[in-house]
């Protein structure tokens, strides 16, 4: 697949917001309110199929809208309050994980009477779901946990367990982590200095703890330029004062697209996921990578998007997912920001 057949699709939510997940046809807001919004993902998409909006085809297609929250309230479905600031989440099997100041949680977003359920008193700064199941907690000073999200999987040696489901994987300082099969990276309070690799071997759901050691620095200089889209893009023709009016020129053929910005090829994966795939399987898909000054996005090696990563206070991929494997959604301090990859026929 080539540039010309990608088309990027980036959605701007206004608003100053705290995380977001989509799950099962919908989308999740956490507003600085502490509430929780749950909003019917494939109805808003199909709605935005009829929003009249301008593509670019040059250097690649591309289009963009930008829309405030109150813009989304017909797709409202309910509210869920929470009573302080989330620090991070994540959705397993229908059920909401989530921590804060005080502890971890778990909730169920199916069950009609579902109630908030502490599964620890350490707030985990960090909740990281790997694609096979396996969940990993970031707790700063308190370390390395896992939590067996999943019923497959299960310690066979001796290991420090706070719950029968909560392990302590190593007590170093863990800012964040990231999984590399069922292999740890883990970094320290400066993630661009330090950085732990923990091996586990793995056997029909059976884990076991190898090492973990010192792997290498992460301080790298990039000189790259930074480019977020092509060109700014607008739902409005660019005016004289934009400085792009003759910049780029939009095709008068139409795109043949998925109308809920599906994709049966592209998925997005990190660096770390695609190093264990050989390489005719990964054409098609689009790496992110986050250096200590850029968040990048590349189809074979060559960059489709390029972002300061300094801005980002988080970002998520769906590579669980069969629906939503070709987005990735970021947060910003007054934004939530929306890349959606869809190939098209033109």
């Amino acid at each position: 697949m080539d540039f010309e057949h990608v088309l990027t699709t980036k959605i701007t939510i206004n608003g100053v917001f705290q995380d977001f997940q989509l799950y099962s046809g919908k989308f999740y807001l956490w507003l600085s309110t502490n509430e929780l919004v749950v909003y019917d993902w494939n109805k808003w998409m199909k709605h935005l199929a009829f929003v009249n909006r301008t593509i670019y085809f040059e250097p690649q297609p591309t289009e963009q809208l930008a829309l405030n929250i109150e813009a989304l309230e017909p797709f409202k479905e309910k509210a869920i309050f929470f009573s302080e600031p989330i620090y991070d989440s994540a959705i397993f099997n229908h059920v909401l994980y989530y921590s804060d100041a005080s502890g971890f949680y778990r909730y169920s977003l199916i069950a009609k009477e579902a109630k908030k359920e502490r599964l620890s008193s350490i707030p985990m700064h960090q909740i990281n779901l790997s694609k096979s199941g396996r969940m990993a907690l970031a707790a700063g000073e308190k370390g390395l946990f896992e939590y067996l999200v999943s019923s497959y999987y299960l310690f066979n040696e001796p290991v420090y367990q706070l719950t029968p489901r909560l392990v302590q994987l190593s007590e170093r300082y863990t800012s964040k982590s990231e999984w590399q099969n069922h292999d740890l990276i883990h970094y320290g309070a400066n993630p661009q200095v330090e950085a732990y690799l923990l091996k586990m071997n793995e056997k029909k759901g059976l884990l076991q703890l190898v090492s973990d050691e010192l792997s290498y620095s992460t301080t790298k200089n990039h000189m790259a330029s930074i480019q977020e889209l092509p060109l700014s893009l607008s739902l409005d023709k660019p005016s004289m004062d934009s400085g792009v009016l003759f910049s780029f020129e939009t095709d008068k053929v139409t795109l043949k697209k998925d109308p809920l910005y599906r994709s049966k090829h592209i998925q997005i994966l990190t660096r770390l996921e695609t190093e264990s795939k050989e390489e005719f399987d990964s054409l098609d898909d689009l790496v992110i990578h986050e250096t200590n000054s850029l968040l990048t996005i590349s189809l074979q090696n060559i960059h489709l998007l390029s972002l300061h990563s300094l801005p980002i206070i988080n970002w998520r991929i769906y590579s669980r997912t069969r629906n939503y494997r070709n987005q990735v959604h970021l947060l910003y301090e007054n934004k939530v920001v929306l890349y959606l990859f869809t190939e098209v026929k033109r």
